[in-house]
């Protein structure tokens, strides 16, 4: 459906309107009986949906990497002798599996184990994306150590992301006889592609040294991926990874070890390499055909000592081939963060990509920041932008067309709320996060969104539910719409705590924990033009269920209510 390109002055004028928006019914996806949390992602055209899991259930653990002759080690267990025997209590099953994740994580002998997974669901299957994670027979599973950071799909087709390669053990014996087991992986974060079940890295615009990164976070119609990816190497790295290769450079270990000590730094990572958006073309079978990488809006001098900083990206893709996302400018801009002082921070604008030209969508004067995140097939671009009110920094929510180059600037609950769309689609329609209590400056809580630019009225989606499922959840985020209005949002409500193979925690008296749980979930549309009004008692118990989730706590929730018993036991 064609956009009517209203003025931002007829957009103004109605924002004071009652909505009349259809009505929505919540479903959870099904990955409840997976994981305690688990994400929303994206949903496409033909209605397939990315969400992602987080610290699943009956993790599988490598034994033979513990020492149970330790003490320290072995004390903080109910019943060691157990556990070294692989038979775990729950609250053993908790501390070690916590042990792995907080302590061997960071350990080049320890097992790796990703705590987020990707899977696809059309609300009946639900199937695993695995990247290039491997299967392995002593655990009857994946590994689960390969990173598959789904971001979005293809008609349940094509599936891109981030990725890297499954781990790997690798025996050594170093110079004074000792053995070692090292447990790392050949390449860093790459996008990824996987489509009729077969995962292709897409590669880096510059693969040396040591294979380049890169990240994936859409795909249109016309198989073009979107993202960035590594260009030139700092001297320092390139010589780094030479030394690799050289016995009296290098020391005592083994040159793989070297080299994953190099690619295993994200942190390090991009701040050794450039970094600048790229656009995969791919065949049917997902092999990349063409590669252009995209500059930034300005030049840097070649003796900039910032070059390795500065950085472009792009975020999506609409169907004739326009991504949009963000460029650094060369510029430092200064302002102050909620609850914060100020600071001076990297300028950084919202920017497209189209037919070999880096443009700058809106005028840099008005904006301490901006960043383009989607775009649909009738040009409209959302974004968001920094803009100081009363002396603090928060985001706004922007729409700007690429034909007419008109621009629209919705307030969101409140004058003063942080806005973040995260998706757009050919219909119009926006939908995103923003925050919604006035009352305080800083952790304010979230609650999802709609925005019809054809209405221009703001609307919580929470209000577009049955009365009964208000109740019960909270919408925290939209994360992806599809044109068909469907909605994959994260909703939060709560939920017995558990243990992480999934059993109730219970206390002395049998009594089971409530705890707030975040899951995945879709909205689909009911037809009904008419939203239900919730009476005072209702409200209030909607009011309650959210009171003090900020973004911030979102993202760590699930992990925390996991853990928060084995954690403290483990002290």
């Amino acid at each position: 459906m064609k956009l009517k390109q209203l003025t931002s002055a007829v957009i103004l004028a109605t924002t004071g309107m009652s909505a009349t928006a259809a009505t929505y019914t919540l479903t959870p996806t099904p990955a409840q009986d997976l994981s305690f949390a688990n994400y929303a992602q994206s949903i496409d055209n033909s209605g397939t949906l990315v969400i992602n899991t987080s610290v699943e259930y009956n993790p599988p653990i490598d034994l033979s990497l513990f020492d149970f002759e330790n003490e320290l080690f072995t004390a903080q267990f109910e019943d060691p002798d157990a556990v070294e025997q692989g038979v775990f209590s729950n609250v053993d099953y908790n501390i070690l599996y916590s042990y792995v994740l907080q302590v061997r994580q960071s350990s080049i002998l320890g097992q790796k184990l990703e705590t987020l997974r990707s899977y696809q669901t059309d609300m009946v299957r639900l199937d695993l994306i695995p990247g290039f994670d491997v299967y392995s027979e002593d655990f009857d599973d994946y590994s689960r150590s390969s990173l598959s950071l789904i971001r979005d799909s293809l008609n349940g087709d094509f599936f891109v992301g981030t990725g890297n390669g499954a781990f790997f053990e690798l025996d050594y014996t170093n110079e004074d006889g000792t053995d070692y087991t090292f447990i790392i992986n050949a390449l860093p974060k790459q996008a990824i592609v996987q489509v009729n079940g077969e995962a292709k890295f897409l590669p880096a615009s510059t693969t040396e040294p040591l294979g380049g990164f890169g990240e994936a976070f859409a795909i249109n119609n016309q198989l073009q991926v979107a993202g960035y990816s590594s260009t030139v190497f700092s001297d320092d790295y390139i010589t780094a990874a030479e030394n690799c290769d050289d016995d009296e450079e290098r020391g005592d270990i083994p040159v793989a070890v070297c080299q994953y000590n190099l690619i295993s730094n994200e942190t390090t990572l991009n701040s050794v390499a450039q970094t600048r958006a790229t656009i995969w073309e791919l065949d049917t079978q997902g092999d990349v055909v063409n590669t252009q990488t995209y500059g930034m809006v300005f030049t840097p001098e070649e003796d900039d000592s910032s070059r390795f900083v500065y950085y472009s990206k792009a975020n999506d893709i609409n169907d004739q081939g326009i991504a949009v996302g963000e460029s650094s400018t060369g510029e430092a801009v200064v302002y102050t963060i909620p609850g914060g002082n100020a600071g001076r921070y990297q300028g950084v604008v919202a920017t497209a990509f189209m037919d070999g030209e880096v443009v700058e969508l809106l005028p840099r004067d008005e904006n301490l920041q901006s960043s383009a995140n989607a775009i649909n097939n009738d040009g409209w671009v959302v974004g968001n932008v920094r803009r100081e009110n009363n002396g603090v920094a928060r985001e706004q929510m922007f729409a700007y067309n690429i034909e007419s180059g008109e621009s629209i600037y919705p307030d969101g609950f409140f004058a003063t709320s942080a806005v973040n769309p995260r998706a757009i689609n050919n219909n119009g329609i926006i939908v995103g996060e923003g925050e919604y209590d006035a009352s305080v400056q800083t952790d304010r809580q979230l609650r999802a969104f709609m925005y019809d630019i054809n209405v221009g009225e703001f609307i919580d989606l929470n209000t577009l539910l049955p009365c009964d499922q208000q109740e019960q959840y909270t919408l925290v985020t939209a994360n992806d719409i599809n044109d068909d209005n469907e909605i994959i949002a994260n909703a939060m409500y709560l939920s017995p705590q558990v243990y992480v193979n999934g059993e109730e925690v219970l206390d002395n008296a049998g009594n089971t924990n409530d705890v707030t749980r975040v899951i995945a979930v879709k909205l689909t549309p009911t037809g009904a033009q008419n939203v239900e009004d919730c009476d005072a008692s209702n409200e209030d118990n909607y009011e309650r269920k959210g009171a003090s989730l900020p973004l911030s706590a979102l993202l760590t929730l699930g992990v925390f209510a996991l853990f928060r018993r084995c954690v403290r036991r483990a002290k």
